[in-house]
C-alpha cells in the first residue's frame, strides 16, 4: 500500500531567503520562492508544497500588523486539515520577535509552525538558505506541535530562540533553552522538553483583532539622566528596563518617584536582565530589591523578544494590570523558566 503523501504549507513573509543581490551587492526582493523546486528539488521527496506570499519585505520593516496577519493565515490553515505542518520563511532580523508573538497568539496550535530563513540568499552560491529550508520541512512534519525557530541544523524553541550571528551561518541560539531538536546524520528530537498542547492558557479568548503599541525598552547603562526616562514615561503604557545582572540599577529617589508615580497611574514595569544568559532575581541583591519593593516584576530569563510581544498579547486581550502582571511570571507557551 503506498503511503499516503504528507503535506507542507510554506507561507513567505520576505527575507533574504527570496533576494537577489543587485549591482553593488545590494540585495533586493524577487521571484525566488515562486518555483521552490527549481532550487530545492529535495522537497519533492519530503512533501507536496505549496507557497503563499503573504508579504515581501525585508524583516526590519516588520510591524505587530504583520504578526495578527500572519497568525490569522496559520489558525485559517489548520482548520482546513489539509496541511501536515506550516513553514514561515522570514527574514532573520525580525524573525524571533514573529516567532515568539505567534506562540502567545495562536497558545491552541495543532499542527508544528518552524520558521526559516537564510543568511545567505537562495539564488546563490555557497547558501545556508537550502539546507535551512529542508530542515524546516522536515521539523515541520515530525517535529513537536509548538512554533520553533529551524536554522544551521537546530530546531530551537521560537519564543526561548534569539539572533546572534550576523555574519555567521549559525544565526540564531537559544541561551536559557536546550534546542528541541537537532538534525545530524540522523534527527534527534529531544520531545521530553516538547510544550505540552495540555497546558494551553485558559486566559486564551481567541486572536485579538489587533496589538498594542509595543513597550519601551530601555537599556540601562551607568550614568543615564533620569529625567530623560521621566520625560519618555509621559507617553508609555509599558516599560521593560534592561538592568545589569540578576536585575540591578540605581534607583535614586527621582527615579523611584517617577517609577511609582508610572505604576500608580496605570503604568506596567518590568525588568529583564542585559545578560542572555541566566535569570533575573530581584532579591538578590540590594538594588534589585529596592526595585522589587516598588512592585515591579522580573522577567526571569525571557529573551527580548518573547518580553515584548508577551507583553503586547496579554494587553491586547484586555486583561487588568494585575492580570497581566501575574501571567508575565508564569509560561504561557514555554517561554521562560518558572520558579520551584
Amino acid at each position: 500500500m503506498t503511503e499516503k503523501k504528507r503535506n507542507v504549507l510554506v507561507l513567505s513573509m520576505g527575507g533574504t531567503m527570496g533576494m537577489r543581490p543587485l549591482e553593488g551587492g545590494t540585495l533586493a526582493p524577487d521571484a525566488v520562492l515562486a518555483d521552490l523546486f527549481h532550487w530545492v528539488p529535495e522537497l519533492r521527496n519530503l512533501a507536496g508544497v505549496n507557497v503563499e506570499v503573504l508579504q515581501d519585505i525585508d524583516s526590519s520593516q516588520m510591524l505587530p500588523e504583520h504578526w495578527v496577519q500572519l497568525a490569522r493565515r496559520v489558525e485559517e490553515a489548520q482548520n482546513e486539515h489539509l496541511w501536515d505542518g506550516i513553514v514561515v520563511l522570514h527574514g532573520t532580523d525580525t524573525m524571533a520577535y514573529t516567532a515568539s508573538a505567534l506562540s502567545f497568539l495562536l497558545p491552541a496550535l495543532t499542527l508544528p509552525v518552524v520558521f526559516t530563513g537564510g543568511q545567505r540568499p537562495l539564488a546563490v552560491t555557497r547558501t545556508d538558505a537550502r539546507g535551512n529550508l529542508i530542515g524546516a520541512v522536515e521539523s515541520a512534519l515530525d517535529g513537536p506541535v509548538e512554533v520553533m525557530i529551524y536554522f544551521n541544523n537546530y530546531a530551537l524553541r521560537g519564543n526561548r530562540a534569539t539572533k546572534v550571528a550576523i555574519s555567521d551561518f549559525e544565526g540564531f541560539g537559544s541561551p536559557n533553552f536546550p534546542p528541541l531538536g537537532h538534525a545530524g546524520i540522523d534527527w534527534d528530537w529531544n520531545r521530553d522538553i516538547a510544550w505540552p498542547i495540555a497546558r494551553r492558557p485558559s486566559i486564551w479568548q481567541g486572536l485579538p483583532e489587533s496589538l498594542p503599541t509595543p513597550p519601551l525598552v530601555l537599556p540601562w547603562v551607568p550614568g543615564l539622566e533620569v529625567h530623560n526616562l521621566i520625560q519618555a514615561l509621559s507617553k508609555q503604557w509599558s516599560i521593560i528596563l534592561e538592568a545589569f545582572g540578576t536585575g540591578n540599577m540605581p534607583i535614586p529617589g527621582e527615579l523611584r518617584d517617577c517609577l511609582k508615580e508610572f505604576i500608580e497611574s496605570g503604568g506596567l514595569v518590568f525588568i529583564k536582565s542585559q545578560v542572555n544568559r541566566g535569570s533575573v532575581a530581584l532579591g538578590a541583591y540590594a538594588p534589585g530589591m529596592a526595585i522589587r519593593e516598588l512592585g515591579i516584576r522580573g522577567g526571569r530569563d525571557m529573551t527580548r523578544e518573547a518580553m515584548v510581544t508577551k507583553l503586547m498579547v496579554l494587553k491586547a486581550l484586555g486583561l487588568t494590570n494585575d492580570k497581566i502582571r501575574s501571567m508575565m511570571v508564569r509560561s504561557l507557551a514555554g517561554e521562560l523558566t518558572e520558579a520551584h
